[in-house]
């Protein structure tokens, strides 16, 4: 098993390799995927988002504007004292790009409690088939989802090739149970 670090600068060089009208496509495809994951029946739960970095799945061209049309309330992550804090948005035009370039709620969107949402889609650089998770070492998500009052289904949003055999885990590490990518749903098995 490779350290974190290493398998961090390897998975970072990999994405920084896939060339933008690639990631466009397959970020439309996820996007297809959640949509119909998502169905007719989600409308009134809260879904957080996350901005993305330029080479991770975009979130906010096609799957905002979907789960808005399926009455879902939407919030992305404001940083606020090295904590998430969920807002409101209500269109791409309540978005600005803040804390490394992430799109991030303008400061008169409404902020929620962490308890009120129902799917929390979270970003890595890496996913294992049983829910592991590699992220970029902030540990923005891994605090996110340990707080007792999150109770949010978690959902990774991942391209396919971000799917590897093994990641090394942690106490502090948090999972996910499902997997979202440009080719479908994983239900993630803990081993």
């Amino acid at each position: 098993m490779t350290d974190k670090a290493t398998l961090r600068q390897t998975l970072r060089e990999r994405l920084r390799a896939l060339e933008e009208p690639t990631r466009a496509d397959a970020s439309a495809r996820i996007s297809t995927q959640i949509l119909r994951y998502v169905g007719n029946d989600r409308a009134g739960q809260t879904w957080a988002l996350f901005g993305g970095l330029r080479n991770e799945p975009d979130l906010v061209t096609h799957l905002l504007p979907g789960l808005l049309a399926r009455g879902v309330r939407v919030c992305f992550f404001h940083i606020e004292k090295e904590e998430l804090q969920p807002r409101v948005v209500r269109s791409a035009e309540d978005l600005k790009r803040g804390t490394m370039n992430v799109w991030e709620p303008q400061e008169h969107c409404t902020p929620v409690q962490v308890a009120e949402l129902d799917v929390i889609l979270v970003p890595g650089l890496a996913f294992t088939r049983t829910g592991a998770r590699l992220g970029r070492g902030g540990g923005y998500y891994d605090r996110l989802l340990a707080r007792p009052e999150c109770r949010a289904r978690r959902l990774a949003v991942a391209f396919e090739m971000q799917i590897i055999n093994d990641i090394p885990c942690e106490a502090h590490d948090q999972r996910v149970v499902q997997i979202i990518t440009e080719s479908g749903l994983i239900e993630a098995v803990a081993s």
